[in-house]
């Protein structure tokens, strides 16, 4: 659909590494051991460092944020994604 898929994550890369492998991910993972990621898209929650929930962010090539999911669960969620994209690229919007 003309899109990356970024995976990001404040654990460390080892620990990422391993996830990655374990569940054959079709898609890069970045680790966020500084937290500016999580920081700068707000998925630091409840102001202590570290805790993060699953969101996802959907950009365009200019960094303006079109979608945002917050506390997703995974089952599911990435059919709900694509139905969204494909709503943004019939509108033009991506």
């Amino acid at each position: 659909m003309g899109v990356d898929v970024v995976g990001v994550s404040a654990d460390p890369l080892g620990k990422l590494e391993r996830f990655r492998d374990k569940y054959s991910l079709g898609f890069a993972l970045i680790c966020d051991g500084d937290r500016a990621i999580g920081d700068a898209y707000g998925t630091l929650k409840n102001g202590r460092e570290g805790s993060h929930e699953r969101d996802t962010v959907v950009i365009d090539r200019d960094g303006t944020i079109l979608l945002a999911y917050q506390r997703v669960r995974a089952a599911g969620h990435a059919a709900d994604v694509l139905a969204d994209i494909g709503r943004l690229h019939a509108a033009d919007l991506l």
